[in-house]
């Protein structure tokens, strides 16, 4: 493996990299790159966009997907090859090194996160984003997380709800199940459930490479009704990042360190 990335052993226990950039920020030169990178498949879904932003934002997601991975696979980003399950959820063939993935974007970032081994999963939120907190909750969400929200109000609701919301996104994805599990049917809980205080860590240090312990206050319950085994052992982190709110999960039963990536450090340009 190369100097780009977390060594074998660390992803397949306790090391998470997560890549992320700015679809917004990337000059001309560094969008032709990326596009270089795309199949002939994958670049005639792309026409198939109504909206130029969501185009450029998938564009940049699936390019960035190979580009990254070729870093783990030893393999030119051109040349890979994906299956997916009965859900949606990609994964490599020919994946020798048993890396993990996924990804989460909107229109201001692209994230991916990436360990070996284990199922993982990630989302992103605009923590802005006017919402029917009320209506999607009750609807969506277990009863006990209803609740918990109809108890706050103004910011702190806000905050807590995308908290909440990534989360589930999160876990769903890393069962490879995705949302048909059923948001309802598992509930997160806190030991502190102040979510404004937390710091951006992008604004922590100003380098390529930034590292954070996984926060282990978030615990998940299940409802009776969950359909998967309640007994594989899970690990949670959210915070806000680059003005995002974002969560990732792990099943895994060690605590997780984030080595957080710039993706430009990848475009050689």
């Amino acid at each position: 493996m190369d100097t780009f990335i977390s060594n074998l052993h660390a992803l397949k226990t306790n090391h998470i990299d997560l890549w992320s950039i700015d679809p917004t920020k990337l000059c001309q030169q560094s969008i032709t790159f990326l596009t270089s990178l795309l199949t002939t498949e994958e670049s005639e879904k792309l026409l198939k966009y109504k909206h130029k932003e969501a185009q450029h934002t998938a564009l940049i997601t699936r390019s960035l997907c190979r580009l990254v991975l070729s870093h783990y696979t030893n393999c030119s980003p051109a040349a890979l090859e994906f299956v997916r399950n009965s859900q949606g959820k990609p994964a490599l063939v020919n994946n020798n090194n048993d890396i993990r993935f996924n990804l989460s974007h909107n229109n201001q970032l692209i994230i991916m996160a990436i360990c070996a081994g284990d199922e993982v999963g990630c989302d992103i939120e605009d923590p802005l984003r006017k919402v029917n907190i009320a209506t999607i909750t009750k609807r969506y969400f277990a009863a006990q997380e209803h609740k918990q929200l109809s108890e706050l109000t103004g910011v702190e609701q806000q905050q807590q709800f995308f908290r909440c919301w990534t989360l589930k996104e999160a876990f769903v994805k890393a069962t490879g199940v995705g949302i048909s599990l059923g948001l309802d049917t598992f509930y997160f809980s806190f030991t502190s459930t102040t979510t404004g205080n937390q710091s951006d860590p992008s604004k922590t240090v100003a380098k390529k490479t930034q590292q954070l312990n996984l926060k282990d206050n978030i615990a998940i319950h299940f409802n009776s009704h969950y359909p998967l085994s309640k007994d594989t052992p899970w690990q949670f982190y959210h915070t806000f990042f680059k003005q995002q709110t974002m969560s990732i999960c792990r099943a895994s039963k060690l605590n997780q360190t984030i080595i957080y990536r710039d993706a430009t450090s990848l475009l050689g340009i």
